[in-house]
C-alpha cells in the first residue's frame, strides 16, 4: 500500500515531476532548509550562491539523499509541497471526512467512491497535481486506479504546450470581465488554502496532544513501579 512507502519509493515515481514539484517550493526550500543546512550546501552546491542555483540543480541534490534515504528530508519537501496545494488537501479532508470522521485511518475506499473522488479532483486541480498529492499524502487507492491516473498525468504533462507569444486582439469590456474572473478565482482560492493550512494546523497539535498524553502515561506507570 502506499501508505507504507518510504519517502524514497514514493519520489522515485515522481521523478516525471520533479522539475514541478521543486518549482514550486523552491523558496521555502531556500529560506527553510538551504540557508540553515550548511552541510547539505556543502555537500550539494559548493562555492554555488544560493540564489543562482536552478530548479534542477535544487531537485538533484534533493532527491539524492532522499533517494540515500533521508526520510525526515522527504517528508520535509512533501509537507511543503501539500501546504502550496492546501485547496486540494483541503478537497480531499472534505470528502474522505464524509466516510470517516478520521479520514486518516480510512483503510480503503469503494471503488464507486475512489471514482468519483479522482473524477472530480482531477476536473478540478488536474490529473499531474492529483497523482503527485495521491502519491505524498497516501491516499488509499486501488494500485488499478494509480496506474490509471498515473497514465493520465504523463498523457497530460506531454500535451502541454508553452503560451503563445502573440494574442489576438481583445476589447476593453473583455479584460475588465477577464480581471474581475480572475479576481474572483483567486478570492477563493485564497480563503480554501487558508481553509486548508488551518485544517492542517489542528490536525497537527491534536497528533501533539496525543503524543503529550502517551508520554505522560509511561511516565506515571514508571513512577507507580518506583
Amino acid at each position: 500500500m502506499i501508505k507504507e512507502d518510504p519517502y524514497r519509493v514514493k519520489f522515485d515515481q515522481l521523478r516525471p515531476w520533479a522539475f514541478e514539484i521543486f518549482q514550486t517550493i523552491r523558496k521555502d526550500l531556500r529560506n527553510e532548509h538551504l540557508l540553515k543546512s550548511h552541510a547539505f550546501v556543502q555537500k550539494h552546491f559548493l562555492k554555488r550562491p544560493l540564489d543562482k542555483l536552478t530548479i534542477d540543480e535544487m531537485s538533484n541534490a534533493y532527491l539524492k539523499e532522499i533517494a540515500e534515504g533521508d526520510e525526515e528530508l522527504g517528508e520535509k519537501v512533501a509537507a511543503r509541497w501539500v501546504l502550496k496545494n492546501a485547496e486540494l488537501y483541503q478537497f480531499f479532508v472534505t470528502e474522505l471526512s464524509k466516510i470517516n470522521p478520521k479520514y486518516d485511518e480510512i483503510e480503503a475506499l469503494p471503488g464507486d467512491v475512489s471514482s468519483y473522488l479522482l473524477n472530480i479532483a482531477v476536473s478540478q486541480f488536474g490529473a499531474q497535481t492529483v497523482y503527485i498529492f495521491t502519491i505524498l499524502n497516501a491516499v488509499v487507492f486501488t494500485q488499478e486506479q494509480l496506474n490509471q491516473l498515473r497514465e493520465i498525468a504523463l498523457l497530460e504533462k506531454a500535451s502541454e504546450k508553452p503560451e503563445e507569444e502573440s494574442r489576438p486582439f481583445i476589447s476593453v469590456e473583455s479584460v475588465k470581465e477577464q480581471y474581475e474572473k480572475e479576481i474572483r478565482k483567486l478570492s477563493e482560492k485564497y480563503e480554501k488554502r487558508m481553509q486548508g493550512i488551518e485544517r492542517k494546523y489542528f490536525q497537527d497539535v491534536e497528533g501533539l496532544k496525543k503524543q503529550i498524553a502517551q508520554l505522560h502515561k509511561k511516565l506515571g506507570e514508571r513512577t507507580i513501579g518506583v
